[in-house]
């Protein structure tokens, strides 16, 4: 399972290792509550950053220590979804 960089809200650091049609999940060191609005970049601190908007359907501790979090996509652009897309080798 490949894990590419991303970003939670401004400073906390975690791994997106999927991305289905409704669902995106990756690796947190924190939980978040089911229905909590959520702030992602995907590659920060890079010019292909691409700004997502989640809200999460529910967190599970893995046996690493990091939470596995689930979220639904909200408002996702057309170009957004496309880079996700290609970002996590899905067909279009």
């Amino acid at each position: 399972m490949a894990e590419l960089p991303l970003r939670i809200g401004a400073e906390l650091s975690a791994a997106a290792v999927s991305c289905g049609p409704e669902i995106f999940t990756f690796l947190s060191p924190k939980a978040f509550p089911p229905g909590q609005p959520l702030e992602l970049t995907l590659f920060p601190d890079t010019e292909n950053a691409i700004k997502l908007q989640a809200r999460c359907i529910g967190s599970k501790l893995q046996a690493d220590q990091r939470f596995e979090v689930r979220a639904r996509m909200i408002n996702l652009s057309r170009s957004a979804r496309q880079q996700l897309n290609a970002a996590f080798g899905n067909e279009s």
